[in-house]
């Protein structure tokens, strides 16, 4: 079973090091590394290449048209998600194949996080805190509190709901593609797939407006509003903060 890992990237020389070196150092080595480039102005691209051959580059400013790009160049069976600021376990993989090796009907996985910057014990609360919510918002409104830095979707799964709409410009968009994929098969939330992520959003924008926004993306979605646009997210300051200019 082939994995593609697909890493988009944007202004992330600081932190993009350290994840590809856990994506390569991984036990379960049949899997290709595409690192996709959004526009990167910094070193970005340069050490991607020093840990994959698979450099592709995407105008189209946006992560969710990076992804798609690299799913579409993806050669694996298994499409994984992965973010340029998180940490995989060495394990990580193993846990994504056996996940779907036990169940023929599962089509897609997915996981909690933890922070990097943050200790065990807080970290704990923050596993336990996510792995909740997600059970209480598959419970009442059957969406799944899917992280593109943690999601590994069956290629032909992937190719049988449409993939990601990147023409709808809606927000959200991992949480749509989970809940087309449950049509096909079955979306199964691993507690244990756990993967470290930074928490500089967090920090930036503050606990309870960081809270407050999650809430409002997760409700549009679930209760089917369909208001919160992309580029309500990836906006103009978005960008300016990347370091990038933004041409849309």
């Amino acid at each position: 079973m082939k994995i593609s890992i697909i890493v988009p990237v944007l202004n992330e020389e600081k932190i993009l090091e350290n994840t590809l070196k856990s994506i390569i150092n991984q036990s379960y080595k049949n899997f290709e590394l595409i690192v996709v480039d959004n526009g990167s102005t910094d070193r970005s691209v340069e050490i991607a290449s020093k840990y994959t051959n698979n450099v592709l580059f995407e105008s189209k400013k946006g992560s969710i048209h990076a992804m798609s790009k690299g799913f579409k160049n993806a050669t694996g069976d298994i499409l994984v998600t992965c973010d340029a600021d998180s940490i995989y376990p060495e394990n990580y993989l193993e846990k994504i194949v056996k996940s779907f090796m036990r169940d023929s009907k599962v089509c897609a996985v997915y996981g909690p996080f933890s922070l990097i910057e943050e200790n065990k014990f807080k970290n704990f609360f923050t596993i336990l805190t996510y792995i909740l919510l997600d059970f209480l918002s598959r419970l009442f409104t059957k969406t799944y509190i899917v992280g593109a830095a943690n999601f590994a979707i069956k290629k032909e799964a992937y190719e049988k709901v449409g993939g990601y709409d990147t023409k709808s410009n809606l927000a959200s968009q991992d949480f749509r593609l989970a809940k087309k994929l449950s049509k096909v098969g079955k979306v199964k939330f691993v507690p244990s797939l756990i993967v470290k992520t930074s928490n500089r959003r967090l920090k930036e924008e503050g606990f309870f407006k960081s809270m407050k926004k999650a809430f409002k993306f997760w409700a549009d979605v679930a209760f089917n509003l369909n208001k919160i646009k992309y580029d309500n997210y990836y906006s103009k300051e978005y960008y300016k903060k990347k370091g990038v200019k933004n041409d849309k």
